[in-house]
């Protein structure tokens, strides 16, 4: 998908002289690693990139390493960012620099450091949103210009809707410019996981505001592909990162007793009996949401409750939420 969108935006730039080197295409070579299909879909893509200067992106030795610049604003965004990464760096090498906002995951997985913490952006609801409004505002244009001066091949905003695609839009926008005085190169623009237009009744209309605003829109969700692709995005269906950790067949890892007994040795380690049917509840990975959604959740799991009595609830917590905000 990312080949894809540079290839096609290459075609997008001004004609101009041929550069001293010209881009080439990676070939992977034979030993192949075993990558979860999102991550495959993703990275595994041959990759064409080009640089401002057009340099030369090689698999496994370039005196210029490919500058990604990745942008994710929360935890879950973090988690996919730093799978993302690991998959570029197996497919290619040291030819990967890494640069940009995120979390532990994507600083375990080569991001040197942050240029902010990434809970900065992580706000929902107007209550937290209207007040961190300047703060956002600020990281934007501190984001534009950290952009601008790591000079990379691709941008990829990682969920974070909100903040992304205004910065992916207003990068296009100062593309545009730089095509009509003659500058033949920029970044190209990658939205990972797409607005939930589907969800409304203007379907096509939510999706048409993302045309021209990025080269490709990764999506989690097979349906959404045609959604985009109808309102004149492209988009790719790269499947959803919760299937990570399922073998590619569809079928989880090992055989049924080895699942069996995993899961009984689950149940034993959180407190839940052997037999009872669990509930899981999953109110996400912000502060503001988990304090919306859980009161809910949790009233919901008890009128369920009163009907079956044999049920018993379970709730995830991200490892970055705070364990006050949690409790």
């Amino acid at each position: 998908a990312l080949r894809r969108a540079i290839v096609r935006h290459r075609g997008k730039l001004p004609r101009g002289p041929a550069p001293a080197v010209q881009p080439v295409l990676v070939r992977p070579g034979p030993q192949r690693l075993c990558l979860p299909v999102c991550m495959r879909r993703c990275a595994a893509a041959n990759l064409r990139l080009r640089s401002l200067q057009c340099r030369r992106l090689s698999s496994r030795s370039s005196t210029s390493p490919a500058v990604v610049f990745l942008v994710a604003g929360e935890a879950s965004g973090d988690v996919i960012g730093g799978r993302l990464m690991r998959a570029l760096r197996n497919e290619y090498g040291g030819a990967i620099h890494f640069e940009g906002v995120g979390g532990d995951s994507m600083r375990a997985e080569g991001l040197a450091s942050s240029l902010f913490p990434m809970s900065e952006l992580s706000v929902a609801g107007f209550a937290e949103v209207l007040p961190s409004l300047p703060r956002i505002a600020a990281r934007l244009v501190q984001t534009q210009r950290a952009v601008r001066r790591a000079q990379p091949h691709v941008v990829v905003g990682i969920d974070s809707k909100g903040f992304n695609l205004r910065l992916l839009r207003s990068l296009a926008h100062r593309r545009a410019a730089a095509g009509r005085n003659g500058i033949p190169a920029a970044p190209v623009l990658v939205q990972y996981v797409g607005p939930s237009a589907w969800a409304f009744g203007d379907a096509d209309a939510r999706a048409a505001r993302l045309r021209g605003g990025v080269d490709e829109l990764l999506v989690l969700l097979p349906f959404e592909e045609a959604l985009f692709r109808r309102a004149g995005v492209p988009a790719t269906f790269v499947g959803h990162p919760a299937l990570d950790d399922v073998a590619i067949g569809g079928e989880p890892p090992g055989t049924a007793a080895e699942r069996a007994a995993e899961a009984a040795a689950f149940r034993r380690e959180v407190g839940l009996s052997p037999c009872a049917q669990v509930l899981c509840l999953l109110p996400g990975s912000r502060v503001q949401e988990v304090r919306a959604m859980l009161p809910l959740l949790l009233r919901g799991a008890a009128r369920l409750a009163e009907r079956r009595r044999r049920g018993e609830a379970l709730s995830s917590r991200w490892a970055g939420l705070a364990r006050g905000a949690a409790d």
